[in-house]
């Protein structure tokens, strides 16, 4: 028996198009577990920041600039650190 061109063709495109559903199939499910692991990563960083109001003299304060130190063991910012300071 033999194949003709014409039949060659529709079996090499069918083929293709198994392959290409294939490769969006895949692209799909790792933009899935892309954005789970974002998610995820994103959760564990907030959920491992320190509270303000832990006990303590100084604390880490997330503000618009970044995160910013606070507390009461912190030179005023009229003093400097060569006057009166150990």
């Amino acid at each position: 028996m033999t194949v003709s061109y014409h039949t060659l063709g529709r079996v090499t495109a069918s083929i293709g198009a198994v392959l290409w559903r294939a490769a969006r199939r895949a692209a799909v499910a790792l933009r899935v577990i892309h954005c789970e692991q974002v998610f995820m990563w994103e959760l564990f960083w907030q959920g491992s920041r320190v509270p303000v109001s832990r006990a303590g003299p100084l604390a880490w304060v997330p503000s618009l600039d970044g995160s910013r130190l606070t507390g009461n063991r912190l030179p005023a910012s009229g003093e400097s650190g060569a006057e009166g300071g150990p």
